[in-house]
């Protein structure tokens, strides 16, 4: 079904000039195309992409060869690709559920996706058999879901509107462990033994994972804000150390669980404004939708509701580069294992309203090589 319209798409937009792999749009009979600004970063767009609003990306870990690449939509559908060298995507296979799919993850290695939903449920997807199965249940929209790894036990996570984090053995209906939060669960991250979760009304908690999850520390919001995204950093010898949030207030903080100097290690900074962030004058302020940590230069990725992405440096504090503006927000993003590859969703975040909305408007995933732009400018 998706893979009949991708090949017609393909086959129209030939027409009117060559479109190759790496997302260089083709131009047109009457000149060149400048109207159209959903890829000015002319990147590759994946096929078939999501017919409603992106929420969630992540790529497949490195236990499995090749890069795969999953997205959750408002269509109530997670989709997976098949991403080559060359840049060509293959979509794969579909699985739905019965409300918009929130957050999804992989397994370690790699044969299941996770899934939550608005449907209150989670599901376990074998990509084998390709057969979807309902491992948890709560009592409001599952907001987040992650696989946890540990050298005892293997678990999903799932954090809720329900006001709770449940752990699941994917083999039994009743949770293995229930915590509850302070409030409905926005965002959350898993990087063992280390999970943040931030919720409505800027609570903030860091857990422990290991022999079981327990809560390990309850932090004051940095941000004034409401919570929308958090991502997990870890040190030079790869152990979890700290964490990102991001607000809707076009912010983000550097948070250090035991830094040497809480004062000076521990910062925020501004980004995805108009006009710059030194400025007096007045600025629109936008959601900062996604994070996403590079997994060998450990720099970051921001991408927000004003339809850009950023690269940063944490550790130099400085900006490495600004994406133009594409023509709707960006959603979400993640990079595959290696860091070679960004993906990131430009689909409408609801951030201004359904005034805002128009259904016309098509989705879509862009990949684009990262192997350079994430490097830290003077490696030590």
């Amino acid at each position: 079904m998706c893979l009949e319209r991708a090949s017609t798409t393909r086959a129209r937009m030939s027409l009117f000039g060559s479109t190759s792999g790496f997302g260089t749009g083709g131009t047109s009979m009457f000149g060149s195309t400048t109207a159209d600004n959903h890829n000015p970063m002319k990147d590759i767009e994946v096929t078939s992409p999501p017919d409603d609003s992106i929420s969630c990306l992540a790529f497949s870990p490195p236990t499995l060869p090749g890069n795969f690449l999953i997205a959750g939509s408002w269509a109530n559908d997670v989709r997976c690709w098949e991403v080559q060298d060359n840049g060509q995507t293959i979509p794969k296979a579909q699985q739905m559920h019965t409300g918009p799919v929130l957050d999804g993850c992989w397994s370690d290695d790699g044969s299941k996706v996770f899934t939550a939903s608005c449907d209150k449920t989670a599901k376990m997807w074998d990509l084998n058999s390709n057969q979807a199965i309902q491992i948890a249940q709560h009592e409001a929209p599952v907001k987040t879901i992650h696989w946890i790894k540990a050298p005892n036990y293997s678990c999903v996570m799932t954090g809720s509107w329900d006001k709770t984090l449940k752990f699941w053995d994917t083999r039994s209906p009743t949770p293995m462990m229930t915590l509850q939060l302070p409030e409905r669960c926005y965002c959350a991250d898993v990087v063992h033994p280390m999970a943040a979760v931030a919720t409505a009304e800027r609570g903030l908690i860091v857990y422990q994972l290991e022999n079981q999850p327990s809560e390990f520390r309850r932090i004051e919001s940095p941000l004034k804000h409401q919570h929308r995204c958090v991502a997990i950093f870890k040190d030079k010898v790869n152990k979890p150390t700290g964490f990102a949030l991001g607000s809707i207030e076009g912010r983000v903080a550097i948070h250090y669980i035991n830094p040497p100097n809480p004062a000076k290690d521990n910062f925020t900074f501004k980004c995805h404004r108009s006009n710059g962030t030194n400025t007096s004058a007045p600025q629109d302020i936008y959601a900062v939708n996604g994070i996403a940590f590079h997994p060998v230069h450990g720099t970051l990725a921001t991408v927000g509701s004003d339809g850009r992405f950023s690269f940063w440096d944490k550790d130099a504090r400085t900006k490495l580069k600004t994406s133009e503006q594409l023509d709707q927000p960006i959603s979400a993003c993640c990079f595959n294992h290696n860091g070679n590859i960004f993906a990131y969703a430009s689909s409408y975040d609801w951030s201004k309203g359904h005034e805002f909305y128009n259904p016309q408007k098509k989705n879509y995933i862009f990949l684009r090589n990262a192997a350079e732009e994430l490097k830290p400018r003077n490696k030590k």
